[in-house]
């Protein structure tokens, strides 16, 4: 069943499906995290209904292209975009892994991603969440090269990733030129969960480890 939420910023609303996967606590983590102006042009890669480009939108006037890989879901996020009259957020339904061949390369200056963390498990009777939750049709080192190939030298990239991951992350952002330069955790009661972080194409080694977000699970 389709829902209208109200985000509690700017009177933007978001439509998504419940049951089925929407946007997680991580999203919002994340908007907090990147930093990005009203000139830059940004992508938002596996947007899901789009929470990260209509918040992001909403509070820094970017332009975003928002990537999405289902219909469904690439369909209500052009009906929030419009619904909020966010004329600067252009949605297109596309794989991320053949980005390069539909928009021309280096032609944005920052990326956002909350990228599907699970390799295993018992999958979902929902094949939207699968695709939202698990790396069935996208990988961490799928989201460092498509970042690698539409960002111009000194873009940069925002995303989070399970804490545990943290080294497969920067492998691929390594291997892809996306030097990592930011890093924020975020902990549960016990541990650290979730790990925010940027990376710069082109970058020099060096990383900034800010202050730990605390009980957040």
């Amino acid at each position: 069943m389709k829902v209208i939420e109200d985000l509690q910023f700017n009177n933007l609303r978001i439509a998504v499906n419940k049951p089925g996967f929407s946007y997680g606590h991580d999203a919002l983590l994340l908007c907090d995290f990147a930093r990005m102006g009203p000139k830059d042009t940004a992508l938002d890669l596996g947007a899901g209904t789009g929470i990260l480009s209509i918040l992001l939108n909403g509070r820094h006037g970017t332009h975003f292209t928002a990537v999405e890989i289902q219909p469904e879901a690439a369909a209500l996020m052009e009906e929030s975009v419009a619904m909020n009259g966010q004329q600067d957020i252009t949605v297109l339904c596309h794989d991320l892994r053949t980005l390069h061949e539909a928009l021309p390369r280096e032609s944005f200056t920052c990326a956002v991603c909350n990228p599907p963390y699970f390799s295993g498990g018992t999958p979902s009777a929902d094949e939207g969440v699968n695709i939202s939750t698990h790396q069935q049709s996208c990988t961490i080192d799928d989201v460092a090269k498509c970042a690698r190939l539409m960002l111009k030298n000194g873009g940069r990239l925002w995303m989070c990733y399970p804490a545990a991951g943290v080294s497969e992350a920067f492998a691929a952002l390594h291997s892809n030129g996306m030097e990592p330069k930011r890093i924020q955790l975020v902990y549960g009661k016990k541990a650290p969960y979730l790990a925010l972080i940027e990376a710069k194409k082109g970058a020099k080694p060096g990383l900034i480890w800010e202050e730990n977000i605390e009980n957040c699970e």
